[in-house]
């Protein structure tokens, strides 16, 4: 080859390569991230959404404040009082940082003087579902509520495996129906085997739920979680999860959000009550779920249940057998609360 055509050709690379690497940008780490605060009972939980761009590594800091995620990319963090605190993020990219401090104001924590403990930890199956049942529907609706426009039940099992204070994990299987009353929709429990004594008399009488005794088991054998109730009268309901391969539609996961954000009303010493968690959170545990990732855990499935009432002779709550399913989930919760029972 011609030496001035070789001498052309290595310049012509050696060129280019200067070219490509002078035209190189290093994009700048960019620290950024907005907040949420979730209210529980005695607490509130701040959820940290990253907005961070162009980096791989965090580093959070909240000053009077716990979480065991200080280096995940979307904590949450714990606050037990109220008052003005403040969050920092340190991103990098390994090369570059970049620090962005945020003040917040909690205001809201209040005590719950009611429920004697809380729950820490819980996990169940949870169903909404239609009946045609309507002679045994109402005749479950006290007088003071009336016949809703359509029969839906809420079924659920539930194992409070982690309380504090002592109090004795147990677990819980009920089911409520939907109810009219002043106009509105409500959901009103008429149906709640439990296997602790105490839970059963501090929800009669502190909410005016209609605790009994029972025998509960729940399987978790994922993909499919089962519960298995047998009552005081011999009455018996099976209620599964299966959440291989599930997928919700998006109608059917927005008729669930609207069922879920219904209140619940129950009646203690002859007056209404509205039962509910503290905090006063108006979402639907759907949408909580999404918003904290990390301390609740919500798996759609395919719902089905079975209920037997051949032992008892009088209409029962068991008897509101499924007519259409409209949907079910598995739910692990990792976040404090308690119950309230306050005056409609």
């Amino acid at each position: 080859m011609n030496k001035s055509i070789l001498t052309f050709l290595l310049i012509s690379i050696f060129m280019t390569s200067c070219s490509n690497e002078d035209t190189t940008e290093t994009l700048s780490v960019v620290a950024d991230f907005e907040t949420e605060i979730l209210l529980g009972e005695n607490q509130a939980i701040v959820s940290l959404k990253n907005l961070s761009r162009n980096a791989t590594s965090y580093s959070w800091s909240f000053p009077n404040g716990t979480s065991d995620g200080l280096n995940e990319e979307n904590p949450t963090a714990t606050y037990i009082e109220n008052g003005a605190y403040t969050i920092t993020l340190v991103a990098s990219n390994g090369t570059q940082t970049d620090t962005k401090t945020i003040e917040i104001t909690i205001d809201s924590i209040t005590e719950n003087s009611y429920v004697p403990y809380r729950y820490l930890e819980n996990d169940g199956i949870f169903m909404y579902y239609e009946t045609e049942n309507e002679a045994v529907y109402r005749s479950l609706i006290p007088d003071a509520f009336n016949m809703p426009s359509r029969m839906v039940v809420f079924a659920f099992f539930n194992d409070f495996y982690k309380l504090d204070y002592g109090a004795s994990p147990y677990k819980e299987n009920a089911l409520s129906i939907l109810v009219e009353y002043q106009g509105e929709e409500f959901f009103h429990c008429v149906y709640m085997p439990v296997t602790d004594e105490h839970s059963m008399w501090a929800g009669i009488l502190g909410l005016g739920l209609p605790k009994t005794m029972g025998e509960i088991d729940f399987y978790r054998e994922d993909p499919i979680y089962r519960g298995e109730a047998l009552n005081q009268l011999g009455g018996t309901m099976d209620m599964r999860i299966d959440t291989e391969n599930y997928v919700i539609d998006s109608d059917a996961k927005q008729a669930l959000i609207d069922l879920q954000k219904l209140k619940s009303l129950q009646i203690r010493n002859g007056k209404i009550v509205v039962v509910g968690n503290s905090g006063g959170n108006d979402n639907s545990v759907i949408q909580t779920a999404k918003q904290y990732p990390n301390r609740m855990t919500l798996t759609f499935g395919e719902a089905s249940l079975r209920m037997n009432t051949e032992e008892i002779a009088f209409d029962h709550p068991l008897d509101l057998t499924p007519s259409q399913i409209i949907g079910g989930f598995y739910l692990k919760n990792t976040i404090p609360f308690g119950l309230t029972g306050n005056p409609f």
